[in-house]
Formats: C-alpha cells, sequence, structure tokens
C-alpha cells in the first residue's frame, strides 16, 4: 500500500507541475468549443467525461457545469485486486513455535513434540506458520461537487461528496498450500482431544494459530483472557482461516484539486491532479473468522501481518491521490 500511495503522489506531482505551465486562456482565435464550458447561465448544457486513477483505483467520471464556479460530478471508481502475501504462526501447547534466545539461535518448545508426532503418525512435516494471501476488494460510486473559488481562475478548485461502496475493502484467506498445515492441525487436535490422560500426547498440548497477544482483558463465557496472554486461535470447520478489513460503507471526501489543459489550445482536453482523503470515521475493523478484532484487542503482531494491522489502524482516514483526463463533449 505504502509504494501504491507514493507512485500516485509522484504522478499528481508530476501532473499538476505540467498543468501549471499551460496558460489558463489562450488567444481568443485560438480557442475551441470547451471555452464555453465556464460560461453564463450554463447548468446541464455541457458534458465531461474523464478517466481517474489514483489510490482509489481505477474510474470513469462525467461531470456537468451547475454554475460559473462549481460542477456535479459523479462516477465508479474499481480497485484492481493485486495480491500481497504474510504468515501466521503456529502454537503449541500454548507458547509460540518459533521462538529464539538472546543470541538469536532457535529454542526447544512443546512444538517440536507435535511435529515430531505428526510426522511418525503421518510421515509429513508440520509447518510452523499457514501463508496468508491478501487482496484489495475496494471499488466505489461517487457524487461530488468540485467548486472553483477564484472568479478568474479555473485552476484550482476544492471538491468535496461521498464515496459509497461495500463495507470490506480488503480480505485476506490462507492459500490452498497451507491447507495441508491446517489439515494436520485439525487430525492432530482430534487425537489429542480423543486421547487419555495417560497418553503421552496430552504432555504436547494442542495446536493453535498465534497471530499476537491479547491486548486488554477479554470475557468469553467463562474464560478469562489477560491482558498479554497469547490470542490462540483455530481454522473453521472447512479447515479455512479469514481477515476481513471493513469501513463505513458510506464515506465523505474532501480534496484540493488543480487542472490545466491536456493540449495546448484545447480547452475541452483537460488533466486534473487532486489530493484528498476518504473519511473512515475511525480505524478499519480487521476481523479475524472468529470474530476477533486486530486493531483493537490483539497487539505483539509480528512480521508483514503485524505491519499491515498497524498501518490500517494507523490511518483514521484512506489518502487519495488521484489523476483525471477529461474530455468536454459538448
Amino acid at each position: 500500500m505504502r509504494r501504491v500511495i507514493i507512485t500516485c503522489l509522484t504522478l499528481c506531482l508530476t501532473v499538476a507541475a505540467f498543468a501549471q505551465y499551460i496558460p489558463a486562456f489562450p488567444n481568443k482565435e485560438k480557442r475551441d468549443p470547451g471555452t464555453e464550458y465556464w460560461g453564463r447561465r450554463n447548468a446541464f448544457r455541457h458534458l465531461e467525461i474523464s478517466l481517474t486513477a489514483g489510490t482509489t483505483g481505477i474510474g470513469l467520471d462525467i461531470a456537468v457545469p451547475l454554475c460559473r464556479f462549481m460542477q456535479f460530478r459523479a462516477g465508479y471508481d474499481h480497485m484492481p485486486q493485486f495480491k500481497k502475501s504474510f504468515d501466521i504462526n503456529l502454537a503449541g501447547g500454548g507458547q509460540a513455535a518459533r521462538q529464539y534466545n538472546n543470541q538469536g539461535y532457535r529454542v526447544r518448545t512443546p512444538f517440536d513434540k507435535i511435529e515430531q508426532y505428526v510426522y511418525d503418525q503421518t510421515g509429513m512435516d508440520l509447518d510452523d506458520h499457514i501463508v496468508m494471501k491478501g487482496k484489495m476488494t475496494m471499488h466505489n460510486l461517487k457524487l461530488l461537487l468540485d467548486i472553483y473559488p477564484l472568479k478568474y481562475n479555473k485552476h484550482w478548485h476544492l471538491t468535496a461528496g461521498v464515496y459509497w461502496g461495500p463495507e470490506e475493502f480488503v480480505y485476506a484467506e490462507n492459500t490452498q498450500e497451507s491447507l495441508k498445515t491446517l489439515n494436520l492441525m485439525a487430525s492432530y487436535n482430534q487425537q489429542y482431544n480423543q486421547a487419555g490422560p495417560d497418553d503421552a500426547i496430552k504432555g504436547y498440548g494442542e495446536l493453535a494459530l498465534y497471530p499476537g497477544d491479547y491486548a486488554h482483558d477479554i470475557i468469553q463465557g467463562l474464560t478469562v483472557h489477560r491482558t498479554g496472554d497469547p490470542y490462540l486461535t483455530e481454522p473453521t470447520e472447512q479447515r479455512k482461516v479469514s481477515v476481513s478489513i471493513r469501513s463505513n460503507a458510506v464515506k465523505p471526501y474532501f480534496s484540493i484539486g488543480y487542472t490545466g489543459r491536456l493540449l495546448r489550445y484545447r480547452d475541452d482536453w483537460k488533466v486534473s491532479a487532486e489530493l484528498g482523503a476518504l473519511i473512515w470515521g475511525g480505524s478499519p475493523s480487521q476481523r479475524m473468522h472468529d470474530g476477533m478484532d486486530l486493531s483493537r484487542d490483539v497487539k505483539n503482531i509480528p512480521g508483514g501481518f503485524g505491519d499491515l494491522v498497524g498501518v490500517i489502524d494507523f490511518l483514521k482516514a484512506y489518502p487519495v491521490l488521484n489523476v483525471r483526463f477529461a474530455k468536454t463533449l459538448f
């Protein structure tokens, strides 16, 4: 996500710099039909269509003027589904599968005994983590007002409006390759629960997923989890582990932008750059398949998974960096 934002920011700044050197109004004899877009009594008499690209995805807009300093814009944005992988560690006997001493060497844990037991029973190696693959699922309809506050300058503008789309905008699920680990986990836990008190397996403990630690005291029925206790969870009956990141379906939007000509002597071709934000209304929820909210209830999440959760939790609004290429049709 950071790379996408940096790339879009660079593109927007380049477009703004390019548009800045294009004069606002060329010589009258060289004007094209689009010049009258901001003329008197022009409400709904012109139509502009545009392509957009940026941190909200790739989109299509249509716009009509409402008066000499305001236009209404409606459109749709869709984010391409690029994917990112990260790991969730396992725990054996309530302890992290991977542990290291002060010198950085890995130390033995109950997971090592479980791993050996599983190998003896099945002939298969048990991984100490599963791999998750996340993807953006963002797409929105948008209704916007572009306001040009300067009477003789149709470059700088303020935009306000709303984006509306599904609440879920990121979804992650275990990969097919991790099904082997999840199946071995389920099989081992079934044997553990059915074993007698004198069986050796009872001394190894159960297998579980270990995303992080509880961030505060949590009471679940008769079970009390204290702050700092390991948050342990198991996959669903369908051997599925998932994370769903959600925000409000309706999101207010505010931005500042700069518009210039795309072609030197053509008022009907424009290019714009916008910098703004979608207001989430607080940090989005980041829920595991068991309902636990990672952003509010869990801490000490390691690796790339923890980085993703931390970035989403930090952003109280979604940064928007967009470039728009527009053509006035009439």
